[in-house]
């Protein structure tokens, strides 16, 4: 006859689950917030501040109403 080898199933953790779920999860999830934090800020608030800086560098608002107020656009002017 073949040997069989058992393998014996081993006991499901009852207590403590959430505990030792919590150390594992945790981290990992502050870890990857704080990283997506700072891509966000690199990657889309600095970027959207130089692009306005350089856009008010060169912009002058009293040509801009003349330029619109010679359209129409204002009613009043």
């Amino acid at each position: 006859m073949a040997e069989k080898s058992v393998q014996k199933i081993p006991k499901p953790q009852l207590r403590g689950l959430l505990t030792s779920s919590v150390k594992f999860h945790l981290p990992m999830a502050l870890t990857l917030s704080a990283v997506t934090t700072v891509l966000f800020k690199i990657f889309w608030v600095d970027s959207r501040k130089a692009k306005y800086a350089e856009f008010y560098k060169n912009y002058d608002a009293e040509k801009d109403f003349e330029r619109m107020r010679k359209a129409g656009v204002f009613k009043s002017c």
